[in-house]
């Protein structure tokens, strides 16, 4: 190393410090410092991330086995959709989430778009003919500046070499579900959301990506719109599912 190059690395190793002293990094999720350029968790939150096993869960719905109680598969989902999620909704996984929605900080995608491919390799689905992100209300999107939905899928996607598609649109529902009942949310129908004209749909496999999957309903809405596209097959992965 010469002496510019020792130079230069002193100078931006000393920057570095400087900033991390001023400003620290801490979990997204405990508050822990940590050092810097180092993941978003501390490695105790870290290690607490541990996938959804599928096999303890319904094929169809997700829920679990030991307490299977789902309408969804009651009521019948359109074209055999299939959910699933990468993670429960509680611990480390929740604050991914909350930071990647609420606390603008849509570089979280990336990584979390990974465990999703890994747990999309658990599932063994097929490989979508394209993504498709539930799409947001015009005026969260202002809210927000971008759909984490959608930086979800366009992520899942460059890893698995698929287009995302918008090829659903909101009709209305500028309110957040967050904060609806489950009645509120069993009133949702099929005309709360509309397709996209410009994306053929026939005959193709479909991957729906959503942050959170609370009573599926969302995403049963969704794939009942798009299986009037006549699709081959739907499925539906996100990244948290609520806990009952």
């Amino acid at each position: 190393m010469s002496f510019r190059q020792w130079l230069a690395w002193t100078s931006q190793t000393l920057k570095e410090s400087f900033l991390h002293l001023a400003y620290p990094t801490r979990c997204l999720h405990c508050g822990t410092l940590v050092p810097p350029k180092s993941i978003v968790l501390c490695s105790l939150c870290a290690s607490l991330l541990e996938l959804i096993d599928p096999e303890e869960r319904c094929s169809t719905c997700f829920d679990l086995m030991s307490d299977h109680s789902s309408s969804l598969c009651h009521a019948g989902l359109p074209h055999h959709c299939r959910m699933g999620a990468a993670f429960d909704y509680e611990g480390p996984a929740t604050s991914l989430v909350r930071h990647l929605k609420y606390a603008n900080r849509p570089y979280l995608a990336q990584g979390m778009a990974a465990f999703l491919v890994v747990q999309f390799d658990q599932l063994q689905w097929p490989i979508p003919d394209a993504l498709i992100p539930v799409p947001l209300s015009f005026t969260h999107w202002l809210q927000r500046g971008y759909n984490q939905s959608r930086l979800l899928a366009e992520e899942m996607g460059r890893l698995l070499t698929c287009p995302t598609w918008n090829a659903l649109k909101r009709r209305s529902g500028n309110f957040s579900q967050a904060a609806l009942t489950l009645e509120q949310r069993k009133s949702m129908d099929s005309q709360s959301f509309r397709r996209n004209l410009m994306y053929p749909l026939q005959g193709k496999v479909l991957l729906l990506i959503d942050d959170v999957m609370t009573s599926g309903l969302t995403l049963q809405r969704c794939a009942e719109t798009l299986s009037t596209g006549d699709p081959a097959a739907l499925y539906a992965l996100a990244f948290c599912r609520a806990l009952r």
